[in-house]
């Protein structure tokens, strides 16, 4: 990336921060005034981005080599990687921090509306984490995902109105108006979360590879265990019903659930819960619990999946008759978790207990709010699996 762009980014940067200011201090006019020139150097920026693509066209086999995004991502790795260690940050480096920030921005992220802003993981660093996640019991793959830009918003929901068939319409005859869709506003608030992580001195004198492998999966893990406690934390807020036996839970499948969300369902139980069913048999002896071919060691009842969360996380209730949760329901329809899908970092060698410690802590800062949407798409159920509180 030339000089030319990158001062031009960080001036977009500055006046972009301006912008944000002054609308905090409700100074809408002045504001209006520095979003011309906001507008203004955002034409300049794509103008001199188009002018060194086209300077840097190979035109021996046409082919174009512009690697300045790749570039900026490696730079911006670096800073990282010295700000995680502690070691100084030149004026350069601050000058590639803000022009990652600006092209962050550019791309609807934004980083610092709370004034609490540490170093932005790295694009591929963050694509490693999401990796991570998938490989873990992640209950947020089976709930919608929503990355906004904003802190705080609102989107809407169709309500489940009984919808009436197309209207019998003579040739040329008047078509009439037909029912229209009615729409609930759901709003979301982004709630901001951190964690801290200690770490060696030594593993900081450690590879890149190393750390940032150490790191990722620290936030993975974190990450994760406060997705599910938020979707669990909504589950438990719906009505429960009690479930006495596998009729039961196919009743609740053939009947309470709507045919097209019951069809698209999942189930989620804890282990007591998951291990009554797979001890299940039908009058022929054979399990009631099918092998799910597109996800080797998991399994399928009545086609749906099931996930399986962990006794202590959502454990079973009673003594002499013991009940575990059994949920049933299309959990996409059912919640929606919106988040920023950025993480910040920042280190410190002399807070908390870092300095007694000889290490260095690491703080995550992440955001997220998860919101019920359709109550009707799942069924919180109760499944008595003993009756002799063994």
């Amino acid at each position: 990336m030339s000089k030319e762009l990158r001062e031009l980014l960080q001036s977009l940067e500055e006046k972009k921060a301006k912008v944000r200011n002054l609308i905090a201090e409700d100074k809408v006019t002045e504001a209006e005034n520095m979003m011309e020139e906001v507008r203004a150097l955002q034409k300049k920026v794509l103008m001199q981005q188009e002018l060194e693509a086209s300077e840097a066209f190979n035109l021996d086999d046409a082919t174009p080599v512009n690697n300045a995004e790749r570039d900026l991502e490696a730079e911006y790795k670096r800073v990282f990687l010295k700000g995680l260690r502690k070691q100084r940050i030149t004026a350069d480096d601050y000058s590639i921090i803000n022009e990652y920030k600006a092209a962050m921005h550019e791309g609807g992220v934004s980083t610092d509306s709370d004034g609490d802003m540490g170093i932005i993981v790295p694009e591929d660093i963050q694509t490693k984490i999401n990796e991570l996640m998938r490989s873990m019991n992640d209950l947020s793959k089976i709930i919608r995902v929503e990355k906004v830009n904003t802190l705080s918003g609102s989107r809407v929901l169709e309500k489940d109105e009984d919808m009436v068939p197309f209207a019998v319409v003579d040739e040329y005859g008047e078509i009439q108006e037909m029912d229209n869709p009615k729409f609930t506003p759901v709003t979301y608030k982004l709630v901001k979360r951190a964690g801290f992580l200690p770490i060696t001195n030594e593993l900081l004198k450690d590879s890149d590879q190393n750390i940032i492998s150490y790191v990722t999966r620290w936030i993975a893990k974190k990450h994760v265990v406060t997705k599910n406690s938020l979707i669990i934390e909504i589950l438990k807020s719906l009505s429960s019903k009690d479930l006495k036996d596998i009729k039961a839970i196919k009743k609740v499948l053939n009947v309470d659930l709507d045919p097209a969300l019951s069809l698209s369902s999942t189930i989620i139980t804890n282990q007591d819960g998951f291990q009554w069913l797979d001890e299940q048999e039908d009058g022929n002896g054979r399990p009631l619990l099918q092998d799910d071919i597109t996800q080797p060691g998991k399994k399928l009842f009545k086609g749906r999946p099931i996930a399986v969360v962990a006794n202590r996380t959502l454990p079973s209730t009673g003594t002499t008759t013991v009940k575990a949760p059994f949920i049933v329901g299309n959990f996409k329809e059912l919640m929606v978790l919106f988040n920023q899908g950025v993480y910040e970092l920042a280190s410190t060698t002399t807070g908390g207990d870092a300095w007694r410690r000889d290490t260095t802590e690491l703080r995550t800062i992440t955001r997220d709010d998860c919101v019920k949407w359709d109550t009707d798409a799942a069924v919180f159920g109760k499944l008595t699996i003993s009756t002799t509180g063994a």
